[in-house]
């Protein structure tokens, strides 16, 4: 820390010598070896330099930057994760009206921390300045506030092509584990009706063989992390289970452990209250990203028929009808749950 904040002296002496250079220059020499001096010192500050800065600002325009965003919320779990390693003395806390009893730790303006990432330390800091409004009387003064990281300089595409989206995937991850699941039916509806899902079934509490259960486990994490294999190949990004057997042997809870370990919605699709294929095709059209679409007792849903002359047919649609009724009388259920 010492040698960092000398070496920030050093560099802050040197600029300041370099700007009184630069003002005898302007009165003392001609125009032409004014622009030579110039541009002799402005190399020679850019080699003197070590230190570049990447400034995020919190609104861009009048939109709001969703980098900044990720920082704050990447910065906040740094600091919750770890609060007895923060030096900083000043900390800001807040709380929002929908999560009253939940607080979230950050940075207050003007403080500094520290992360390292792969080996290579980046400097936080918290700006904030006011803008005055403008002069015509159309608004008045705002607080404009950013965040700011220095690094040497020779990690600059590794911060911007690497740190920087490596924080805002952190970010999205921390915001998905932390929002409430939801599950959608669609009862007698070409629309999604949504209820908050709380399921309390995860790996952990599920009754199930240990090495079966890891091997579900090992395919879900590992068809999570092969979303951009699946684009290079040109195929869907998705996954398929189909789940059979009788009444209360685990398949809802299964179901529901998977969502909260994937922290991915439910979309509980009840084909007897789908009218049409196009009812059918705006439920699917429908569903959000990185969600489960669960079908129940699929074969029992539709009655599949056979070109054959019309006696057969009906025949069929008997043994069809006698074979659902008789499955349902054992107890026999069968979930396809597709993940997308």
């Amino acid at each position: 820390m010492a040698s960092y904040d000398k070496t920030i002296a050093t560099a802050a002496s040197l600029a300041a010598s370099l700007m009184l250079v630069r003002g005898l220059a302007n009165e003392l020499l001609p125009s032409e070896a004014r622009e030579a001096l110039s541009d002799l010192l402005a190399s020679l500050r850019s080699r003197l330099t070590w230190q570049h800065t990447i400034i995020i600002e919190e609104n861009e325009g009048w939109s709001y930057n969703h980098v900044y965003g990720a920082i704050k919320a990447y910065l906040a779990a740094h600091i919750d994760n770890a609060p007895a390693n923060i030096s900083m003395q000043h900390l800001r806390v807040s709380s929002s009206e929908s999560e009253a009893e939940k607080m979230v730790v950050s940075m207050e303006a003007g403080e500094e921390m520290a992360d390292v990432y792969e080996g290579t330390e980046f400097r936080w800091c918290l700006v904030t300045r006011e803008v005055k409004g403008d002069p015509n009387g159309n608004g008045g003064a705002r607080e404009v506030r950013s965040y700011e990281v220095s690094f040497h300089k020779k990690h600059k595409e590794k911060a911007l092509k690497e740190y920087l989206p490596f924080i805002v995937a952190k970010a999205k991850a921390i915001k998905d584990g932390e929002r409430s699941l939801n599950i959608y039916m669609n009862e007698y509806s070409d629309e999604w009706n949504p209820m908050e899902l709380q399921h309390p079934s995860t790996f952990e509490t599920l009754a199930m063989d240990q090495k079966q259960k890891q091997s579900i486990i090992d395919d879900l994490d590992r068809f999570i992390k092969r979303k951009d294999y699946y684009r290079r190949i040109g195929k869907a990004w998705k996954r398929g289970y189909l789940l059979y057997g009788p009444p209360g042997t685990g398949k809802s809870s299964l179901i529901a452990a998977i969502a909260n370990h994937l922290r991915f919605d439910i979309y509980d699709l009840e084909l007897t209250g789908v009218d049409s294929n196009s009812d059918l095709r705006r439920l699917l059209v429908g569903m959000t990203n990185r969600s489960i679409l669960v079908v129940e007792d699929i074969d029992c849903t539709i009655e599949l028929k056979q070109r054959e002359d019309q006696d057969e047919d009906e025949e069929h649609a008997k043994s069809n009808s006698t074979e659902k009724k008789e499955s349902r009388r054992q107890g026999n259920v069968i979930w396809a749950a597709q993940f997308c």
